[in-house]
C-alpha cells in the first residue's frame, strides 16, 4: 500500500500534513484517499495544485554561510500528493483498478 511506503519522521510539505497523520489510522486514511483519488481519476480532474508545489528549504553545510555553495536545497512536497503520485504511476495500474 502506498501509505505504508511514505517515510515517517520527515518534514511536512506546504500543506502541513505530516506522514504520521496519514499513518495514524491507515484504514480510515486509505478509505478517504481512495474516494478522493477515484473521483479525480474517473472525472479526469487535475489533482490539487498544492500537491504539485514544493517548499524549497536551504540546509547549511560547513563553512562560510555567506557563500551560496555552502548550502544545499531540499524541496518539501505534499504527503497526500506523494501518495497520489505513487498510485498514479503506470506500474501501479493494478492498485488503481481495485
Amino acid at each position: 500500500m502506498a501509505i505504508k511506503q511514505i517515510k515517517s519522521r520527515k518534514a511536512a510539505g506546504p500543506d502541513n500534513i505530516p506522514s504520521e497523520a496519514l499513518k495514524s489510522d491507515m484504514e480510515v486514511t486509505a478509505s478517504m484517499l481512495h474516494i478522493l483519488f477515484r473521483e479525480i481519476w474517473e472525472e479526469e480532474q487535475t489533482p490539487p495544485t498544492d500537491w504539485k508545489e514544493g517548499q524549497l528549504i536551504k540546509i547549511p553545510k560547513k563553512g562560510d554561510m555567506n557563500k551560496c555553495g555552502n548550502y544545499r536545497g531540499i524541496t518539501l512536497l505534499s504527503v497526500p500528493g506523494k501518495v497520489f503520485n505513487s498510485v498514479a504511476e503506470p506500474d501501479n495500474a493494478q492498485i488503481r483498478n481495485q
